[in-house]
């Protein structure tokens, strides 16, 4: 089991390790709400175990968080990066056999999620790449709709940042045929256009 530098605290700082609420479960509970000595609200994350432990990542937070951890507006990784940090030692049966005061930059990285890693996998991002000509730009929301794409999805609305706005109203003036490659985030329901290259002139 690895070891980083802490203070250890009393471990009737969580005198009762259950969960709350359960966020995710695998073979167990491995991301949950718990609370603490006094009633307030903390995130836990299963980190390592052995045959006798399992090692959490515990961080204070709020209701609101866990909202939009839920929601995939931010990562587990963002929902943990907390100023208060502590690893806790479990047993099996859920008894705190030690828990350290650490500093959250000194935990091994592959002992935590992915930065951009998502409570479920259904809230992942995922890469998006097609080919259609740009037609109703919105200049206020700056987002367009690309149609004309080959196969079953004949439209599809995009978002873009001031970087692409050029290459956006270039295409759309031109009436080119360009290919859009950006990422779906399924919770907010938007996709974001990364990039606009041209492929060929309207004949």
């Amino acid at each position: 089991m690895w070891s980083i530098p802490g203070k250890f605290v009393p471990v009737s700082r969580f005198p009762r390790f259950e969960p709350d609420e359960v966020l995710y479960e695998f073979d167990g509970p491995r991301i949950f709400a718990v609370r603490d000595s006094e009633g307030e609200l903390n995130l836990a994350y299963w980190s390592d175990e052995d045959n006798a432990i399992c090692r959490y990542v515990v961080v204070p937070t709020t209701a609101n968080i866990l909202q939009v951890l839920r929601q995939g507006e931010i990562s587990v990784y963002d929902a943990l990066n907390q100023p208060r940090c502590w690893l806790c030692d479990v047993t099996h049966r859920g008894q705190v056999t030690a828990c350290q005061r650490v500093d959250f930059e000194a935990i091994p990285k592959d002992s935590l999620p992915a930065a951009d890693t998502m409570l479920l996998p259904a809230l992942e991002p995922q890469s998006v790449d097609l080919e259609g000509r740009i037609r109703e730009i919105d200049k206020d929301r700056r987002s367009f709709e690309l149609r004309e794409i080959p196969g079953v999805t004949q439209a599809q609305r995009f978002g873009f940042d001031e970087r692409l706005q050029e290459d956006v109203f270039q295409a759309f003036r031109d009436d080119e045929r360009v290919r859009i490659s950006g990422r779906t985030v399924p919770a907010k329901n938007m996709t974001h256009a990364l990039a606009v290259s041209k492929i060929g002139s309207r004949p």
